[in-house]
């Protein structure tokens, strides 16, 4: 029964994940602007994973206030793109605060998370255009109208993975893994703006993403994210060479959409993967399929430079014979 539960947990939240993905996918097809539709697919990628078990208050509670961070981050990274020394000082600060989050809960851990995601994406990004802002605000709005439909017919939101198990409190680790964390999301970051400030958010993201107050998942999560991104980064390429025509390609991204939350509880590899081939693609739709070989390589070497932060961090942020955090 448990299984059962868990599968149909796991398809409400694959439907959820399509709405908000393919609401401006088809959009972008229908108005030409291919650009605009994957900024704001993207931005529904992330707001679908603003999502918790429970009631609805919840649920909105979490993706209000990651919507917010992801606005304010976007809004901050945009404004500091010509004042280095305030950017790297809001970024650090952010991803400190981002990394002692943890300690209170999912829902102030991602919505900071997200928010240094945004600033840094933001400050690679040369000009916004009025259509991103307008895809991205359309498609915050159909995820809000979705998530009230999916509590209406379906009620609480059934729990997918079992809570974490936590330990007396203990400040002075906390502050290490904060530090630890900022540190490495910010070398990252600075390696990827060395590189290409356009592809920096790929390495600091990883970061971001990857390092948990929890060294075994941390570790676990580096190898996973290896993996996947390789079979992402292959997949795709493959997939965007046998699907050339962008109907055919819109719908492969609808379907790796629909599967992304089925992998997360226990094959983080596999999700990994289908999030990489996902955007992946969208990217390969919105160049219509000028994307070649260098950057799905590009991809893999941001990739591997965010998991190597991300393996450094971790062990810094652990004293031995430490390996989870309370």
């Amino acid at each position: 029964m448990q299984t059962i539960s868990v599968n149909k947990s796991s398809l409400r939240r694959g439907v959820l994940f399509l709405i908000g993905i393919a609401g401006p996918a088809l959009a972008g097809v229908v108005l030409h602007d291919s650009a605009a539709a994957v900024v704001a697919a993207v931005f529904g990628l992330l707001l679908s994973f603003s999502d918790q078990d429970g009631p609805l208050s919840g649920r909105y509670r979490i993706l209000f206030l990651s919507a917010a961070g992801l606005i304010a981050g976007a809004v901050a990274g945009y404004l500091l793109r010509d004042y280095r020394v305030a950017f790297w000082i809001v970024f650090v600060v952010g991803a400190f605060a981002a990394g002692l989050a943890n300690r209170y809960g999912r829902v102030p851990a991602m919505a900071a998370r997200h928010a240094c995601m945004a600033l840094s994406v933001a400050f690679g990004v040369p000009v916004i255009q009025p259509m991103e802002l307008m895809f991205s605000a359309g498609t915050l709005v159909l995820v809000v109208i979705a998530r009230a439909l999916d509590h209406l017919l379906f009620g609480h939101l059934p729990q997918l993975r079992q809570p974490a198990r936590t330990d007396p409190p203990d400040p002075s680790l906390w502050l290490r893994f904060a530090l630890a964390y900022a540190t490495a999301a910010a070398i990252g970051l600075w390696i990827g703006i060395a590189l290409d400030p356009e592809r920096a958010a790929w390495v600091s993201t990883t970061v971001l993403v990857v390092m948990q107050p929890d060294a075994r998942v941390s570790y676990r999560r580096i190898v996973s994210r290896i993996v996947g991104a390789f079979i992402g980064v292959i997949g795709a390429y493959a997939l965007a060479h046998l699907f050339t025509t962008p109907v055919l390609l819109l719908i492969v991204v609808l379907v790796v959409a629909l599967l992304i939350p089925h992998h997360l509880p226990h094959r983080y590899w596999a999700h990994t993967a289908l999030i990489a081939m996902m955007i992946l693609l969208l990217y390969d739709l919105a160049d219509a399929g000028a994307l070649g070989r260098a950057v799905f390589a590009e991809r893999l070497q941001d990739m591997l430079l965010g998991c190597t932060m991300a393996l450094i961090g971790t062990a810094v942020a652990f004293p031995r014979g430490k390996t989870k955090l309370p």
